[in-house]
């Protein structure tokens, strides 16, 4: 599926500014510094080329980003992707928490193909992704600039998880996370 730029609407008002979607190592130079000390912190926990398991990452050391972020468990055989996790700012900013429920049941259309799309892309690369697309979601008072998906694996190949950071603006000015 390819998905040119373009502007999403969901059906709960939410808008999605369709950008970027790259290899994360390529976009460095272009990440906001908290999306690049995850990827620096996931970089650093690679083991001999393998795939980090996320019950060893070190999530403390960027304990203040964990409202911005989230945890999907991969689910090959339906094609979908199950929210394990969810960062209180996002859960608020979603106008809801998706935990226990999947990709298909939280969204539809364009919406759901294109957040599919990004999922499978960092299951087929077994590489971290950035979406530098701009979402306006539910909660107004935020706006998203990047999104970093980051493959984990129980195995140390196949990917099993993918943990998401989302960098939000305050309409405001101020940046995520906020306090």
């Amino acid at each position: 599926m390819t998905i040119d730029r373009k502007t999403l609407i969901g059906a709960d008002g939410t808008f999605l500014g369709v950008g970027d979607k790259l290899p994360a190592q390529e976009a460095t130079g272009r990440m906001s510094n908290e999306t690049r000390r995850l990827f620096d912190l996931w970089v650093a926990a690679e083991r001999r080329g393998r795939l980090p398991r996320l019950a060893e990452f070190p999530l403390q050391r960027i304990a203040d980003l964990a409202p911005s972020m989230l945890v999907v468990e991969v689910l090959p055989e339906q094609h979908d992707y199950l929210y394990r996790q969810c960062g209180a700012l996002e859960a608020q900013v979603r106008g809801g928490n998706p935990v226990g429920m999947t990709v298909r049941q939280c969204h539809e259309g364009d919406v759901r193909d294109f957040v599919l799309d990004t999922y499978d892309r960092v299951v087929a690369s077994g590489e971290g992704v950035i979406d530098l697309s701009v979402d306006i979601n539910r909660d107004k008072g935020y706006v998203c600039t990047e999104a970093l998906l980051l493959p984990f694996s129980e195995t140390g190949e196949a990917v099993t998880q993918i943990l998401g950071y989302v960098h939000y603006v305050e309409a405001g000015g101020n940046l995520s996370p906020v306090e």
